[in-house]
């Protein structure tokens, strides 16, 4: 009689995983594959809190609830942006069934690819008295950054660029 109870551990094991697995895709929705690219590369990724890794990243997030993702990188100012589930397509068929509208099929998350320009810490936030004097040492700030090696050429002209729009724009 033990042996045939045995028979159904792994039935019940495997129903009990199923449905605690189920229940959260009832709940956020089955996973949308996103994508998060930034310049400069190699920014920390937050999601929802969670450090999850470094840019470029792909992440699987659940498609019906809203998904927070903070970027960070010595140097620059951090950027938030958000990844929001919004109607698809499917969306607009007359019918509709009830799983997958609780599965989260009727949406995705936009935008599929996240572009994040980090802004320069160099970029100041306002013009001060002397606004060409300001450019100048913010100039040589980034220029400093490059010989020693802690930015690259490609975002020492990215800062460069920054600097020199932040001023066009202002003065």
């Amino acid at each position: 009689m033990k042996i045939n109870n045995l028979i159904y551990l792994p039935a019940l094991i495997f129903l009990i995983v199923t449905f605690s697995v189920g229940c959260t895709y009832f709940e956020k929705g089955v996973p949308q594959e996103v994508t998060i690219v930034s310049f400069p590369n190699e920014c920390s990724i937050f999601i929802n809190g969670e450090a999850v890794g470094i840019t470029p990243y792909v992440a699987a997030l659940p498609r019906k609830i809203v998904h927070e993702v903070r970027l960070m990188k010595q140097g620059y100012n951090q950027a938030v942006k958000y990844f929001t589930p919004v109607p698809n397509e499917k969306s607009k068929n007359f019918i509709r069934f009830g799983l997958s509208e609780d599965l989260g099929y009727y949406v995705d998350l936009k935008p599929e690819t996240m572009d994040a320009d980090m802004k320069s810490e160099l970029v100041p936030a306002s013009l001060g008295v002397d606004p060409f004097e300001k450019m100048a040492k913010q100039a040589l700030e980034a220029d400093r950054r490059l010989e020693d090696g802690e930015i690259s050429a490609a975002e020492h002209k990215f800062i460069i660029e920054q600097i020199i729009s932040f001023f066009e724009e202002n003065v």
